[in-house]
C-alpha cells in the first residue's frame, strides 16, 4: 500500500497519526484495504457529494455483517445492544446533520456531519 498523504483541507488530516495503540492502527489499515489504501479521511471537503441518490442500498444486516465480519472494536454483545452505543443514540437524537458520499474502488463510503457539541 503506498504511504498516505495529508491533504490540508480534508475532513481529518493526519487521522491515522493519531491513533495512539498499534491494535487500533492496524485495524484502520486493515479497513483501508478495503478502499485500495485510501484513507477517507484524506479526501479533500470538495470531493464529497451530498446526494441521497448515492446512498448505497442497506440495511441493518448489512452493517451488522460489516461490523461482526471485519475489524471492529464491537464485541458481539455491544452489536447486540447496539441501541446503548453512542452513534446510534447521537443518530436518533437527531445530532447528525448532513451525510455526504465519495466513491472509492468502487464501493461508497458514506460520512455525517453532526452538530458540534459531539465534535468537541
Amino acid at each position: 500500500m503506498a504511504e498516505l498523504r495529508t491533504t490540508v483541507n480534508s475532513l481529518l488530516p493526519g487521522y491515522l497519526a493519531t491513533l495512539k495503540e498499534q491494535k487500533g492502527k492496524q485495524r484502520y489499515l486493515e479497513k483501508l484495504k478495503i478502499l485500495d489504501g485510501v484513507d477517507p479521511y484524506e479526501i479533500s471537503k470538495s470531493d464529497w457529494i451530498d446526494d441521497v441518490d448515492l446512498w448505497p442500498g442497506m440495511t441493518y444486516i448489512h452493517v451488522g455483517m460489516y461490523l461482526l465480519l471485519g475489524p471492529s472494536p464491537y464485541s458481539s454483545e455491544d452489536l447486540l445492544n447496539y441501541k446503548s452505543l453512542a452513534s446510534y443514540v447521537n443518530f436518533t437524537s437527531g445530532w447528525v446533520r448532513q451525510i455526504l458520499v465519495k466513491v472509492i474502488a468502487n464501493k461508497r463510503v458514506v460520512i455525517a456531519k453532526v452538530s458540534s457539541c459531539l465534535t468537541g
